[in-house]
């Protein structure tokens, strides 16, 4: 696994007579090929195997939440009358934790279930004004954190007289 950091293969991109265009590390010898330069690797880390996921327990350092606000939507926002959802999304001060679950609040009731996930959708929004907020709850049930409710107002089309 080492040696991959370290062997570096030259790409030729090969044009036939076609003009289909080709890629290969062994360049034939009879096409025209020219040796090119890749843009370097972007790493994406690989999901971990079930026997190296993450335990549900919180790190052993965790001291709580320090910060725990909702981004997403605006505080007095304006939620126009074609727009049928609203994406709600929470920051928090570390991550959530692992096992930790947040519960998201429509009009001071519970809006479906809490997820391990730090936003939402909600949708079919009706006309006036309502409240969104957010809870982050342990695994054993204890509120660890709420957030600062924000407003939404939703407009609808009317018929005037």
């Amino acid at each position: 696994m080492l040696l991959a950091f370290f062997v570096e293969a030259t790409v030729y991109k090969v044009l036939d007579e076609k003009g289909n265009i080709t890629y290969t590390d062994t360049p034939p010898a009879d096409a025209d090929a020219a040796a090119i330069t890749l843009p370097a690797i972007t790493e994406i880390p690989s999901v971990a195997s079930p026997v190296e996921m993450p335990s549900d327990r919180p790190s052993p350092d965790f001291a709580g939440y320090s910060r725990v606000a909702l981004v997403a939507p605006e505080d007095d926002s304006l939620v126009h009358y074609d727009q049928r959802e609203v994406l709600v999304q929470l920051t928090l001060t570390p991550a959530l934790q692992p096992g930790h679950l947040v519960q998201f609040y429509f009009d001071q009731t519970a809006y479906g279930k809490p997820l391990a996930a730090t936003s939402r959708t909600i949708t079919d929004l009706e006309r006036g004004a309502h409240t969104v907020s957010a809870r982050v709850y342990s695994p054993q049930g204890a509120v660890l954190a709420i957030s600062k409710p924000v407003t939404i107002h939703v407009q609808r089309h009317f018929i005037r007289n």
